[in-house]
Formats: structure tokens, sequence, C-alpha cells
């Protein structure tokens, strides 16, 4: 039998996956957004990926497994979620910009291979893109981070989560 506190342990850690994937749903669609609008062209971009399956389900899986960053107690220093989210989807941009350009693609770091505005980009498309998106999934679920859980998910007879 489980414990409590371990299904507790499991619901938000299930929960921050999938608001993470949920938001990596979202990022997978705005870019092929913008390229087909041509925003990104017309600002000196080259970023206006197709929709094919390879970069959904890896939008998907990085997207959940950035949304453990969820977990991380902001709100008691940052009041609005919606920059919290902000943060949260920062995150992935200094991911895609310091490891992902530099150390697999020809695009150098920040990616400016692409186009000098393509660190912008990158983060539009992680905050605005993921991290909103996300984020706001994980408080339609009704969380909002650890602090919030133990506060509002009491009758653990002390036992704190995620500890």
């Amino acid at each position: 039998m489980v414990s409590r506190v371990a299904q507790l342990h499991i619901q938000i850690l299930s929960v921050a996956f999938a608001a993470g994937a949920v938001g990596g749903l979202i990022n997978f669609l705005i870019a092929p957004l913008f390229g087909a609008l041509h925003i990104t062209t017309a600002l000196g971009v080259d970023i206006a990926p197709g929709l094919n399956k390879g970069d959904l389900y890896q939008k998907l899986v990085w997207g959940g497994v950035f949304g453990f960053l969820f977990l991380i107690p902001l709100r008691k220093y940052v009041k609005q979620w919606w920059v919290r989210a902000c943060i949260f989807g920062v995150v992935p941009s200094l991911v895609q910009m310091f490891l992902v350009f530099p150390l697999s693609t020809p695009f150098k770091v920040g990616g400016v291979g692409l186009g000098a505005l393509t660190p912008v980009f990158v983060l539009l498309f992680n905050t605005i893109g993921w991290g909103i998106p996300a984020y706001a999934w994980f408080r339609l679920a009704g969380y909002e981070d650890v602090e919030h859980m133990r506060a509002h998910r009491g009758g653990l007879d002390g036992e704190a989560l995620l500890e």
C-alpha cells in the first residue's frame, strides 16, 4: 500500500510533467506559426520549422522535464503567476542558447548563426510559448508550487512534501 505522502509526491510530479508537456505542445506550434506568418524571416531570423513528429516528441518530453521547474517555490518571492511563468521559461531558453545551439548545431552561442535576433525569439518562444501555457496548466490543476502544496494539502502528520 502506498502512503498518502507518496501518493502526493507522485501526483505533483505527474502534474508538473504533464503541465510542461502541454507547454511543449504550444511551443511546438508557435515557431512554425511565426515562420508561416513570416514574422521571423521579416526580422532576419531563419527560424521557420515545419510540423513533424520528431520535433513534437522532443518538445513534449523536454517540456515535461522542464515542468519540474514548477516545483521551485518562487511564489513567496514573485507574486504574479505570469511573471513566475516567464522566469521558468528563461531556463529552457538558456539551455537552448548556451548548450543546444553551440554544442549540437553550427549556429553558435545564442543561435546567432540563424540571425542576430534569434536569442529574442528563443526567449519569446520559451516564455510566452512554453512558460505561460505550461504554468497556467499547472495552476489549473490546482497547484502553485511546493509551498502551496504544503499549505493546502495538510493532514500528513508533519511529513513535508518533496523533502
